[in-house]
């Protein structure tokens, strides 16, 4: 069993000689064994070994590889939870008579259906992470929302409210020969983003852990290879239908920026363009749930938001380290907001909130954004190519060392004013016990090769360690990683692949990854 652990100091990198304090040790094993594994074939077309949706063998193109559309017509259908069961003695509803109770009647009283079930949520609302979502649907069904915030359909806790809060049957319900649910096969709003070239591409690198929405941790074996991830290898983490935007009319998308409820002014990315000077920054992209099975293994699964879910899949993959090309937003926000309001906002807890097409918003410390030194961007480009649709297209906000969760895709406005009220940095994405949002990553450290599970000949005397350690949010750049093959009763210091490093346009710390590799010694086959 390997571990490897990182230490990194303030500032660059310290001299020869000089020591650097360990902030932290991050581990992960690499199961190493001359035995035979249950699960030695890969489940077709890149699924994960834990993905639950997989239904049919798929189709391949004359090339060998699989084609987008060939998915869907392998049979895959997306989960749907049935709903409670209906209870004896239950009441009979009409539609007519649940679409009285939206909470506009003397009692507030509100009631929506999904499927066959009425459910009374006047109390639940005032619990819900996506409050005002729910009211929308308030005398009517949520299956249409269900099938667009589709993880409602794997989410352990949705069914647990439902089932607490089922008060009658829909006697006019039509769902003993399937309602019509385009969604649950790729089609209707998730039609389109089934046959982009680059979602091809990214099932070819990814282990896929949802289809709808689409979400993928990038196979160690795509991300040991090069110091910056391909654009279409790196992980994906949707929360919706992807944003259709033509190529053709990217120069046409406007952003709006308001003050409170004041909106200032909007502007197109070809203003943008020609407003302000392109900055290139290199930094990690991490999904807040990365490792989230290590997590589970190292935790256990009480009080865990992982368990009993698709996320409960996720490995090392969710993140990449890429080079971003955009606009600084600190100069975007200094040219936008009159110096009058700006003098105010040291005095003031104000936050910016990023609002994305597809639905998704969420804030971030206005402090934080202002800070020169965090390198923060409304970026157009990846790796000197322009944003795949899935990371964004055709801009989104790019928050080195911060967690993947507040860097908006597709994004369309920027509000500055109040901690946001959506469910992503109220309910989900937060620190428990503290209950806090989570903004700045953790330093992180991990080997790619060999992967979990590689089998090694029982000769081997010795094996090559390669995998890559970054600083987070710490505000702090790696100086030194280390490996251990004993269980950490001894160590041996890697080398650090530095002269790769592209600190490009940032102003602070470098915030990409380091890549590392050393030789050591393996313990006697047992």
């Amino acid at each position: 069993m390997f571990f490897s652990r990182a230490s990194c100091r303030a500032g660059r990198r310290p001299a020869a000689g000089h020591a650097a304090a360990v902030l932290s040790a991050a581990c992960l094993s690499c199961r190493v064994s001359t035995e035979a594994r249950a699960d030695d074939e890969a489940p077709p077309d890149h699924w994960h070994y834990g993905y639950r949706w997989y239904n049919g063998e798929p189709r391949t193109d004359p090339a060998g590889a699989s084609s987008s559309a060939a998915v869907w017509q392998s049979g895959l259908r997306a989960p749907r939870w049935p709903g409670p069961a209906p209870r004896t003695g239950e009441r009979l509803f009409a539609r007519a008579e649940v679409a009285v109770f939206d909470g506009s009647g003397p009692d507030g009283r509100i009631l929506v259906t999904y499927r066959d079930g009425v459910y009374d949520v006047t109390e639940y609302v005032k619990e819900h992470p996506g409050r005002h979502f729910i009211l929308t649907a308030a005398g009517g069904p949520i299956d249409p929302w269900w099938s667009y915030w589709a993880a409602h359909h794997v989410c352990p806790a949705a069914a647990a409210a439902l089932e607490k809060l089922r008060v009658g049957r829909l006697q006019d319900a039509d769902v003993g020969g399937e309602e019509v649910d385009e969604g649950r096969t790729g089609g209707g709003l998730w039609a389109e983003e089934q046959e982009l070239d680059s979602r091809a591409a990214n099932r070819r690198s990814c282990w896929r852990i949802a289809e709808m929405p689409y979400q993928s941790v990038t196979k160690c074996a795509a991300l040991v290879q090069a110091y910056l991830t391909p654009r279409d290898a790196l992980y994906v983490r949707n929360h919706a239908p992807v944003p259709a935007v033509a190529p053709e009319e990217a120069d046409e998308h406007t952003l709006t920026f308001c003050v409170g409820e004041d909106e200032l002014t909007t502007w197109s990315l070809a203003e943008m363009k020609r407003r302000f000077c392109a900055v290139r920054i290199t930094s990690v992209l991490q999904c807040t749930g990365n490792r989230a099975a290590d997590n589970l293994a190292s935790n256990g699964v009480k009080g865990s938001g992982f368990a009993g879910s698709d996320d409960e899949f996720i490995g090392l993959g969710m993140l990449g380290n890429a080079t971003w090309g955009g606009w600084r937003l600190a100069d975007l926000l200094r040219e936008v907001v009159p110096e009058g309001i700006r003098a105010e906002w040291c005095s003031k807890d104000l936050h910016v909130t990023f609002e994305g097409l597809d639905g998704y918003y969420t804030s971030i410390p206005l402090a934080h954004v202002m800070d020169g030194s965090k390198d923060c961007l409304l970026a157009t480009e990846m790796n000197g190519d322009v944003l795949s649709p899935d990371h964004g297209f055709p801009v989104r906000v790019v928050l080195p060392g911060v967690a993947g969760a507040r860097q908006v895709k597709w994004i369309t406005k920027i509000t500055v004013g109040a901690l946001s009220n959506d469910p992503w940095t109220r309910h989900f994405y937060r620190d428990k016990p503290s209950t806090t949002p989570i903004y700045d990553l953790p330093m992180n450290c991990a080997i790619l090769s060999p992967e979990p599970g590689t089998r090694l000949s029982a000769g081997e005397t010795t094996v090559e360690v390669r995998g890559f350690a970054f600083g987070g949010g710490t505000g702090r750049e790696i100086a030194q990683v280390e490996v251990s093959t004993d269980r950490g009763q001894t160590w041996k210091e890697a080398k650090l692949l530095d002269h790769e490093i592209q600190r490009s346009d940032a102003v602070g710390v470098y915030r990409g990854w380091v890549r590392f590799e050393v030789s050591v010694g393996l313990p006697a086959a047992q």
